[in-house]
């Protein structure tokens, strides 16, 4: 439709690890994050961790720079939905619709570009008498600095609050007439750890492909980086927006594997 906002496609990392699925209560994991290049209306999410939340840096419309943390609410009917049990010093909490409903814990975070800021992610179980639901206590760090935790309530949909672990680069500056594409955002992701589930073993990208991401499909990018020989697990780069990309990638094309 004429007008409709034309932002940088939303791109994808996905990661797979060595052990597809175990038992486990608690876990925790984590991922470097490096900003590379950026533009007002930008999310680098470092950890989306489905089917509960997701974590990492955004710089807002008016250029400020945060950090954020959330989790969504998938208790069943009835259930006091996600909840902030904790901030972080300079962090707020809110509620927050439109895409999900949820909690969101955000606050002033002054990164810079190519400063590796590092997330990590826990989850501790709580025993409830009351549900056959079970519900965790998900807290949240960049580097040092401790952004929160949120009570998560799983639902007949959510048995646990961590089935996959991934990272993206948003453009969520969907306002009709901009053209969000033509700016490129660059993100560096290292250091992916899921204890729980042993080493690394794959990374796969992905995008969105329908609706307003479709505009710029091909000016996507990303590849994986032999920063050290003696290291097994390389770097990932993940781009959209800006230039045309000489070399498109298909969708789910595998950019990793671990082949020892």
């Amino acid at each position: 439709m004429l007008g409709d906002a034309k932002p940088a496609t939303s791109v994808h990392l996905r990661y797979g690890f060595e052990h597809q699925r175990v038992s486990f209560v608690d876990g925790s994991a984590q991922v470097g994050l490096t900003v590379k290049d950026t533009y007002p209306g930008t999310y680098f999410c470092a950890i989306q961790f489905p089917p509960s939340g997701y974590c990492g840096l955004q710089e807002l419309a008016n250029g400020d720079k945060v950090a954020i943390f959330s989790v969504w609410d998938k208790g069943p009917k009835g259930s006091p939905g996600a909840q902030a049990m904790a901030t972080g010093k300079g962090f707020q909490a809110s509620t927050f619709g439109g895409e999900g409903e949820g909690c969101r814990i955000l606050g002033p975070f002054d990164w810079d570009l190519n400063e590796n800021v590092v997330f990590r992610v826990t989850w501790e179980r709580e025993l409830n008498q009351f549900s056959e639901f079970g519900s965790w206590q998900i807290s949240c760090w960049a580097n040092k600095s401790f952004i929160g935790r949120i009570r998560f309530h799983a639902g007949p949909n959510a048995e646990t609050p961590v089935q996959h672990l991934l990272s993206f680069v948003e453009d969520f500056d969907r306002q009709r007439g901009v053209i969000g594409m033509e700016n490129q955002r660059t993100a560096i992701f290292s250091q992916v750890e899921w204890p729980q589930l042993g080493e690394l073993c794959s990374v796969k990208f992905t995008r969105v492909e329908t609706g307003l991401d479709s505009a710029g499909i091909d000016r996507t990018r990303a590849n994986a980086i032999l920063v050290n020989s003696t290291l097994n697990t390389p770097q990932f780069i993940l781009s959209t927006g800006g230039a045309k990309s000489e070399n498109v990638l298909t969708n789910n094309a595998v950019i990793w594997e671990d082949r020892d």
